[in-house]
């Protein structure tokens, strides 16, 4: 049978075609459209890590300390001779004068203060005159086995707080068997605190302030311009603790710069020779710690404690007046006058000059002011004046005389 369509329906087929076309597509999942990937961020720097200011500082050193420390210095006399060395202990003061004694030999006055510890110290060796005033400088408690007439005429009628090994004080010593007497006396800084505790000597005392560097602008100091002068003899404790405090924003003790460090020689050798041959003193700078390593005679001067060469932040030779006493070969030294002085920091040496006026330290200044040390130990090698300051010393292998 044929089938008739009637003229509407054949008008609305289009119409339900077009439905169910859509229906169907309407059942398949609609591709997302592409997603825009961004373009990477540029990657910030890094910021530096900001610098770690200490908040107290030791104040013969310039070194962060956990928190202040008044203790009283222990100002130690150290043996030098030949037989006496490798010494112990001296990597573990804060300062370290060099002076001559008789014969041409030199002798070590060691000042502690920031160290507290049991490591061994020694040999410990005679005092002089000078060698009182030294360890007085920095209101040390002296250190000693016996000593010249004059200088036990010092210490008796000055009533003098000391510790002296032959007289009143044996109990912080002890001999050494491996050597030969008297290159063999020891002692540390715990028996000797406990010691002058014991004796009721004072415990505390005013400290000198040094200027330092701050300690992380050490490599800058030649580009220093400003300079904040620190020309007070000495401060209360309460002074010294607000020093220290106040580090916290300036990174070190009191500070100051020197425009003549900006014209420093720069300097990595140096040789001084105080009278004898055999007792010529070697620094040389290591630019990657910033410190001298000490030589004798061209060789490593070792820490028998350590066995490591001794080192130095800042090394001052200062010219000075010696003069022979008597028959024996005693000395005086004159630690009044001033004169001329070099300081050596930073791998640069700084000409200038050395002064100390009573009670207070000696201290270094160029172009007028002090000029601030670098953080850490310094060495103080006091030569004679005679025949000349500068014949005492050879620099970069040169002799200074000659060099200039």
């Amino acid at each position: 049978m044929k089938i008739s369509w009637s003229p509407l329906f054949k008008g609305l087929m289009p119409v339900m075609l077009g439905i169910s076309l859509t229906a169907c597509q309407s059942e398949e999942v609609a591709a997302p459209p592409p997603t825009a990937v961004p373009a990477p961020e540029k990657a910030e720097p890094a910021p530096e890590p900001a610098v770690q200011t200490p908040v107290y500082t030791a104040p013969l050193t310039g070194l962060a300390v956990e928190q202040p420390d008044l203790a009283r210095p222990v100002a130690v006399m150290i043996n030098n001779a030949p037989a006496a060395r490798p010494q112990s202990g001296l990597a573990e003061a804060d300062m370290i004068y060099e002076v001559l004694a008789e014969g041409g030999i030199t002798r070590l006055v060691a000042i502690y203060q920031s160290y507290h510890g049991d490591a061994t110290i020694g040999p410990v060796r005679s005092i002089r005159p000078y060698l009182i005033t030294l360890g007085e400088t920095v209101n040390g408690l002296l250190v000693h086995a016996g000593g010249s007439t004059d200088a036990y005429a010092i210490l008796q009628n000055g009533n003098k707080e000391h510790l002296d090994e032959i007289t009143n004080a044996s109990a912080p010593f002890w001999r050494d068997s491996s050597r030969k007497a008297p290159h063999n006396l020891y002692t540390n800084e715990q028996k000797l605190r406990k010691t002058a505790a014991d004796k009721g000597y004072t415990e505390q005392v005013t400290l000198p302030v040094y200027p330092f560097l701050p300690v992380e602008d050490k490599a800058q100091s030649a580009k220093a311009e400003s300079s904040t002068n620190v020309d007070s003899s000495s401060v209360s404790d309460e002074s010294v603790t607000a020093a220290a405090v106040s580090s916290a924003e300036s990174g070190s003790s009191p500070e100051a710069s020197s425009p003549a460090v900006a014209d420093a020689k720069q300097v990595d050798s140096i040789q001084l020779k105080y009278l004898l041959d055999s007792y010529t003193v070697g620094y040389t700078y290591d630019a990657a710690s910033g410190l001298y390593t000490r030589s004798m005679n061209n060789k490593p001067h070792i820490d028998l404690n350590t066995k490591q060469p001794l080192t130095a932040a800042n090394v001052i030779v200062l010219g000075a007046d010696y003069k022979v006493l008597d028959d024996v070969g005693r000395l005086s030294l004159n630690l009044d006058a001033g004169g001329e002085a070099l300081l050596f920091q930073q791998g640069r040496m700084i000409r200038g000059e050395w002064s100390r006026t009573e009670g207070d330290v000696i201290r270094f200044r160029s172009g007028g002011q002090e000029t601030p040390l670098v953080p850490g130990v310094t060495y103080y090698n006091i030569v004679p004046n005679h025949p000349s300051f500068d014949s005492h010393l050879t620099i970069n292998g040169e002799k200074l005389e000659e060099n200039g």
